[in-house]
């Protein structure tokens, strides 16, 4: 497919403060007349004698790896994996995050998303998801990014089903909400009936099934279920347990 026949579709939110994020992000603004004084510090001039007395904008973000439209590592999860030291987002191959990619609605309903509902997509649409797709969900989530109810918004993906789409071989699994886990609230409710044992279990899974999880994404409602191509390369963090993304979905033009 040339890129002179498809749309770049957009699927990755702001890097910024915002409500929605659960540990804040703030942003430094470094001005050009900022700049002026680092250039003419480093080179030794007058700050006047640089043109119009200016230098580079830069900015200083104060942000977790898991702000904004991110990738999960295997080491977010646990140290190991199988037995294994867990990988890193720096170490992971690239080949994971360029690849022929699967939407799948969920948006309707309010609990996890189960097997048996990818399973009617996938006779839906004449699919066998295997280890050469990625694997989206749009929960509908992704409309309250930027309030502070977003952590509440969306479904989560029921562990069997993240266990399922392992044990075909998916590598990559993204999600539109803020996690493939239930809302924190949800989470608490359930650990005071349950016990600790039934907290962050899709991601715990990652001791068993070497994964990553691309978490805040948006736009995806603007996607075919199958068909296009999704990039979401994550920044080399050096020993990071997750690194930030612009995902972009290459999708053909229609007509």
């Amino acid at each position: 497919m040339s890129l002179d026949d498809a749309e770049l579709i957009d699927l990755s939110v702001s890097l910024g403060p915002s409500a929605s994020e659960h540990v804040p992000v703030s942003i430094e603004y470094l001005s050009h007349a900022d700049g002026g004084a680092h250039l003419a510090e480093l080179t030794g001039v007058a700050q006047k004698d640089l043109c119009g007395g200016l230098g580079w904008a830069s900015e200083r973000i104060s942000a977790i790896t898991h702000s904004g439209t991110h990738v999960d590592a295997p080491f977010h999860y646990a140290p190991q994996c199988q037995g294994a030291q867990s990988r890193t987002i720096d170490v992971l191959p690239l080949e994971w995050f360029i690849g022929n990619a699967l939407c799948i609605d969920v948006s309707e309903g309010h609990d996890a998303v189960m097997p048996a509902e990818v399973e009617e997509f996938e006779a839906a649409h004449g699919i066998e998801i295997t280890e050469q797709h990625i694997v989206l969900f749009d929960t509908g989530a992704a409309a309250a990014y930027g309030t502070a109810s977003y952590g509440d918004c969306g479904r989560p993906l029921a562990p069997r089903l993240v266990a399922m789409l392992c044990e075909r071989g998916v590598r990559v699994i993204g999600t539109d909400a803020w996690s493939i886990d239930p809302p924190l609230e949800k989470m608490r409710a359930r650990a005071s009936a349950e016990g600790g044992h039934s907290v962050w279990q899709a991601h715990y899974l990652g001791r068993h099934y070497e994964f990553c999880i691309i978490e805040k994404l948006t736009n995806l409602n603007l996607l075919p279920p199958s068909g296009f191509v999704l990039v979401c390369f994550p920044v080399k963090v050096a020993k990071g347990s997750a690194g930030w993304t612009r995902a972009v979905a290459i999708v053909p033009r229609q007509g």
